[in-house]
């Protein structure tokens, strides 16, 4: 048998600030057509089970992408799209819709290096 310690409210709390804040990016960046096609981030049902590991996983795997869309005029690398998959797709896997790509934050003006 194998114990889980559940995430804290407060890993939770700052998953739900830091959506918010990529929500908002998000809103300026794409024109209001596009935007209402697009899904909210929020933990999926039956996919995400609470622990702490997996809030501690979606936790960092946003942050690393809000750094990366957020940087001021960023040239964009191969590494830099890399690293978004990898932890857009570890933060889906653990359990919280993350639905968007880098480009779907072309308005931040970003550019390919």
């Amino acid at each position: 048998m194998r114990l889980m310690k559940a995430a804290t409210d407060l890993q939770e709390q700052e998953i739900e600030e830091i959506s918010k804040e990529i929500e908002d990016l998000l809103s300026h960046s794409v024109n209001g057509e596009e935007q209402e096609k697009q899904l909210p981030l929020t933990f999926i049902d039956g996919v995400y089970n609470g622990t702490m590991d997996d809030a501690f996983r979606i936790l960092s795997g946003l942050q690393l992408l809000h750094t990366i869309i957020l940087k001021p005029k960023r040239h964009i690398t191969k590494r830099d799209r890399e690293l978004f998959e990898l932890n857009r797709e570890q933060v889906n896997a653990c359990g919280f819709s993350f639905p968007f790509d880098l480009d779907d934050f072309a308005g931040r003006h970003l550019q390919n290096a």
